[in-house]
């Protein structure tokens, strides 16, 4: 069988600081290329297939069997996020297969523009969905979302600028499609330079006018700051 080929960002081990699984140790497998451009987002060094290398490391193109030689070689931890990016530009099927076959819980994080596959569907453990609201800066048609409906697997991550503005956009969003609102993860701009200024106020708003939603921080921002590989 041919070693299918991965664009990779980077590899790091770290511990989950989103959504539901927050807080629980994983290895992280971030992929090169993203479809979308938001103005908020913390990981522009992934939107072009070129080398961002890492104390040296250049993971710019690498096998499956690269990318699994490099977990056998990392301390065990229950998840691996496959993240990006984008990482349903690319093929990840085989590399999702293989670390479920290895005993792992596998992660996958989206924008939620792209319909996985079914085979696909049945082997993510968690799919951490992240539609983009205006506050990203595109006019996004997103549709239905109906290939949640396929699986119980998944949350929705919410990226909040401004409460005032965003939260009806988020009710409206979820209402219209019939989600599920216990689904529904709200958290702050990572790049906001007052962080927890910025979550207390989220919290406050939610909290204040009874939305229905959990209100969650991204752990390694508290953590680590504005660090890569953590």
């Amino acid at each position: 069988m041919m070693d299918t080929s991965f664009k990779v960002s980077e590899l790091f081990t770290s511990i989950q600081g989103e959504g539901e699984v927050m807080g629980i140790p994983s290895h992280f497998v971030r992929l090169y290329r993203c479809d979308l451009t938001c103005n908020w987002c913390d990981t522009k060094y992934t939107w072009l297939d070129q080398d961002h290398a890492v104390e040296g490391k250049d993971y710019s193109s690498m096998t499956m069997g690269e990318i699994l030689g490099w977990l056998r070689e990392e301390p065990r931890a229950p998840l691996v996020t496959i993240t990006g990016g984008e990482p349903l530009i690319q093929p990840i099927l085989p590399l999702v297969t293989a670390f479920d076959a290895g005993g792992y819980q596998v992660v996958v994080e989206t924008n939620g523009l792209h319909t996985p596959e079914q085979a696909l569907l049945d082997v993510v453990r968690h799919w951490a969905v992240s539609p983009k609201l205006k506050n990203a800066g595109m006019e996004l048609e997103w549709g239905s979302l109906d290939w949640l409906g396929k699986t119980q697997n998944f949350y929705l991550k919410f990226v909040v600028c401004d409460p005032v503005i965003d939260l009806p956009e988020v009710q409206e969003f979820v209402e219209s499609r019939g989600l599920p609102s216990a689904k529904v993860i709200l958290q702050p701009n990572g790049l906001a330079s007052e962080y927890k200024a910025v979550l207390s106020g989220l919290a406050d708003y939610v909290r204040e006018r009874g939305f229905p939603y959990r209100v969650l921080p991204q752990l390694h921002r508290l953590l680590w700051g504005l660090q890569r590989g953590v």
